[in-house]
């Protein structure tokens, strides 16, 4: 019985995109290709929408949710939701396996002759062949699946090496740093300069000089000024032959430390006499900071008093701008009261209970340039009564024309007001009225007179604080006050009013 062939991984197993396209031997078919890595399908799986994806591809797609399938919309066929790619909406395409596991193929690696299906390139030889170039983990150089070994022993400039005394690794670059590690091994093989002993360990050398008689050493007067260097069994045998020599360097060292000692001895004066200087500046210095104390002291005491008391002027200022602030206010309600019985007075002056009102209209130029500019178009005036119990009524003027009067003439009209005495007047109001512009030389004024409509609302009795205003839109032509007349004397015009008080 014929062994079976082992199956590649499974289809969840897969963790490798699609085929390199150059493995396979004859001409390649679209419905092989993955639509998202576009190499060889591997572990093909089909989406709703009938498009294909490797295994690892499509997982990676929807590993982060919904999302829509970059085929359908590159083919201008996208269609919700069949287009959308999501887990569970794609199966494992078997047909489309087996026909690309047995497509022939060929290793894409340079002098490799490898053969077969595409199946037994992923079972046997994807990821084994010994002429596949990988890099070096170390020195990232680009080399042979099969040279790896070779490289990492002898031709890798971050290979580890292990010390041939210690055993310990080190990095082969720092052989070339001056013998780097030999110059720390504990185990390197040292030669003793004494008695010529070879191959003692680095860590024990101390320990050897320490009790080899042939080892060079220092003369103990060395310190005095012997530079002469003796083996250590022969070192009594030099103090013995040297001891005058040795003497006189004593001498002199001992005259140089006594000659030392004097001037130390001077200096230690100096110092002391400085010391004492300086004492005496400290003093004068502590005196003069205590006085200094004292002074900021009494400064901040000054300083506080003045504080407080610039705070209590700060407290009385701001009470007394505020008193003066309610003061302003106080004059301001009292000014605009006077100015309101100023005007009531003026209007109580210029009131008449007889029927006749003479009203003085002055400033008449520059009232008129405002009434033209649309400043101030209409002037009312005080009010006037057929008795102190009669009808109140007053005038009303427009100094450039209004309505049918408007820029040509000048408009003078009738208004009724309401009064105190209303309920006891008869209405609608029915006396005769005559507007004058007075000659102020006597000779001719301008007078027209009317008899009011009792069917208007100007007449009835009033519901508001005056009726609408009835008279002469066109009263007097704006010609006849323009150049030399005897209407305007000192800018000043007079109107009069005059009320037939028959039948009241």
């Amino acid at each position: 019985m014929a062994t079976q062939e082992p199956s590649p991984p499974s289809s969840m197993e897969s963790n490798k995109p699609g085929f390199p396209k150059k493995i396979l031997g004859n001409k390649l078919e679209d419905k092989h290709l993955c639509n998202c890595c576009h190499n060889i399908l591997r572990r093909p799986f089909q989406a709703q929408c009938g498009h294909r994806f490797c295994s690892y591809c499509f997982n990676r797609t929807v590993s982060n949710g919904p999302q829509k399938c970059s085929a359908c919309i590159k083919e201008d066929i996208f269609e919700d939701p069949t287009s959308i790619l999501k887990q569970g909406c794609a199966f494992p395409d078997n047909a489309v396996r087996r026909e690309v596991e047995h497509l022939p193929a060929a290793c894409i690696n340079e002098n490799c002759t490898w053969k077969g299906t595409i199946k037994e390139y992923e079972l046997n030889h994807e990821g084994k062949c010994e002429f596949m170039i990988i890099s070096c983990p170390s020195c990232k150089e680009h080399i042979r699946f099969n040279e790896q070994e070779r490289h990492n022993e002898r031709e890798c400039p971050e290979r580890t090496l292990n010390c041939k005394y210690c055993k310990e690794p080190f990095h082969f670059k720092n052989i070339k740093v001056e013998n780097a590690h030999d110059e720390i091994c504990p185990k390197y093989p040292m030669i003793c300069e004494g008695c010529a002993k070879k191959k003692i360990p680095r860590e024990k050398y101390v320990d050897h000089i320490k009790f080899c008689s042939k080892f060079r050493t220092p003369c103990r007067f060395h310190v005095v000024g012997c530079d002469m260097s003796v083996e250590k069994e022969k070192i009594h045998d030099h103090e013995r032959a040297y001891a005058y020599e040795h003497l006189n360097l004593l001498l002199s060292v001992g005259a140089a430390l006594e000659l030392q000692l004097h001037s130390e001895k001077t200096k230690v004066a100096e110092l002391g006499r400085r010391c004492t200087e300086l004492e005496v500046k400290a003093n004068t210095f502590e005196n003069v900071v205590c006085v200094l104390n004292r002074e900021v002291e009494r400064f901040a005491t000054t300083m506080e008093a003045s504080n407080r008391q610039h705070k209590l002027d700060q407290d009385k200022i701001e009470a007394l701008s505020n008193k003066v602030r309610q003061l302003e206010r106080t004059v301001g309600l009292k000014d605009l009261t006077v100015a309101e019985m100023e005007g009531r007075l003026r209007e109580m002056s210029a009131t008449t209970f007889d029927g006749v009102f003479v009203w003085r209209i002055s400033d008449f130029a520059k009232k008129r340039q405002d009434a033209i500019a649309g400043r101030a178009p209409a002037m009312f005036s005080p009010a006037f009564y057929t008795s102190k119990y009669g009808y109140k009524m007053c005038l009303r003027i427009y100094l450039n024309g209004d309505g049918t009067g408007r820029g040509s003439h000048l408009s003078l009209f009738f208004v009724v007001m309401r009064g105190q005495s209303d309920a006891l007047l008869k209405w609608p109001f029915n006396q005769k009225v005559t507007l004058m512009l007075l000659d102020q030389s006597n000779r001719e004024h301008i007078i027209d007179a009317f008899r009011p409509d009792v069917t208007s609302s100007s007449f009835q009795r009033p519901v508001s604080e005056m009726n609408i205003a009835s008279g002469c839109p066109l009263f007097c032509p704006l010609s006849k006050l323009d150049g030399k007349n005897s209407y305007i004397r000192d800018d000043t015009i007079f109107i009069k009013a005059i009320v037939d008080l028959t039948g009241l």
